[in-house]
């Protein structure tokens, strides 16, 4: 990494989750700030989405720091588009971002466990929706990850180890929907 960028990774203590995010989607391939958030919802996108809007303000940011280039590349029949592309730097900056031993900022954010938590306040049918609603949801995703694992690449080692991770919890969700629907009548 070359002196600037690693100043200034230090300086803010390394790269943030999104940016790793961003970067990690540059490292398997350039593209537009369109193509990295179209990539993203494809595939990490079921355990971490940045915003668009996060994603697009981002890049320049990388390309500031050295962590990429961006080129223009003319539009055949729509205007012309950045397109990224990780630098060296930024690919040791991703290293180090996927080597650091933080895994989290914090304890993750599930606005449906907060109102199961004050769900006293409700009335039984009202949070059997609740829980209804999410059931559906998780059987819904469960599928379109079941979808994908009939066609992931073999070899994608940790594509696949994360996607066993979704399936799995996907199915312990619904497993305890159905007792929670029982208990709750």
């Amino acid at each position: 990494m070359t002196e600037r960028a690693a100043s200034a990774t230090r300086a803010k203590g390394g790269v943030s989750a999104n940016e790793g995010v961003v970067l990690g989607m540059l490292a398997r391939a350039p593209g537009s700030g369109y193509d990295l958030v179209r990539r993203i919802r494809g595939s990490i996108g079921y355990f971490w989405t940045p915003a668009r809007s996060h994603v697009y303000s981002l890049l320049p940011r990388l390309v500031s720091l050295g962590l990429a280039t961006r080129r223009e590349v003319p539009g055949e029949s729509a205007p012309d588009r950045s397109v990224y592309e990780l630098t060296d730097d930024g690919r040791a900056a991703l290293a180090e971002w996927l080597a650091s031993p933080d895994l989290a900022d914090g304890p993750p954010r599930n606005p449906f466990l907060v109102k199961l938590f004050f769900g006293d306040v409700l009335d039984r049918r009202a949070m059997a929706s609740h829980v209804r609603e999410r059931r559906d949801r998780i059987a819904t995703e469960l599928a379109e990850l079941e979808g994908i694992e009939r066609t992931i690449d073999p070899a994608n080692t940790y594509g696949r180890l994360a996607l066993r991770y979704g399936l799995a919890v996907d199915r312990a969700i619904l497993a305890w929907a159905g007792e929670a629907l029982e208990e709750l009548g």
